[in-house]
């Protein structure tokens, strides 16, 4: 583990946060947020991005992963979020929005760009900063990730990240035409507007 991995894993807000995971979430998705954490750090510091918004964004952004459809729904009234056509029937993107509630909530933050990026790490959005491109990549191709096009992703999120963040978006939009379900807006706005970034 690299040096600034430990210290930030070791910083009193992360201990809180990692914490509350662990109680909170099933071993293999804890393990699975720690992968996306280590990824998103790494990202940071090659991208040269705020390695401690990378690392907030990456531990909370499944914080509301261990609730079940019926407590993501009453957690969306409870906090009065209003909901777009798409979310309303699909529960799966809910815990994001929950999960942006939690952290300025529970944990205090307060930082734009880590919850922007909570927002935007399933479906994308095509005015991703930074941060969120950076999490949107590292919750696609963490280390214990073994899904098609993976490969592809992680070696170009270290050299292009716009290119990275295309290809998630395409393998997203891909994976849930074959499942034949609904696509949110975002998704399909992320792969157009990163489509210029592809060399074709």
């Amino acid at each position: 583990m690299n040096t600034i991995l430990t210290e930030l894993r070791t910083h009193p807000k992360s201990i809180e946060i990692q914490q509350y995971l662990s109680d909170k979430l099933s071993a293999k998705r804890f393990q699975h947020v720690l992968a996306v954490q280590e990824m998103a750090v790494d990202l940071a510091c090659i991208h040269k991005a705020d390695v401690w918004h990378a690392n907030l964004a990456a531990l909370l952004h499944d914080s509301a992963k261990w609730m079940d459809p019926q407590a993501l729904y009453s957690a969306v009234r409870s906090y009065e979020i209003r909901l777009d056509p798409i979310e309303e029937v699909n529960p799966s993107l809910l815990h994001p929005l929950i999960g942006v509630k939690l952290a300025v909530e529970t944990f205090a933050v307060t930082e734009l760009e880590v919850l922007e990026a909570i927002r935007n790490h399933t479906t994308g959005n095509p005015s991703m900063g930074v941060i969120s491109q950076i999490l949107y990549v590292a919750d696609f191709a963490e280390p214990t990730r073994t899904h098609n096009a993976v490969h592809v992703v992680r070696e170009l999120a270290y050299t292009d990240l716009g290119c990275a963040v295309h290809h998630v978006a395409r393998a997203k939009i891909e994976h849930l035409l074959a499942k034949g379900v609904t696509i949110h807006p975002n998704t399909l706005h992320t792969y157009n507007s990163t489509l210029e970034s592809v060399n074709t």
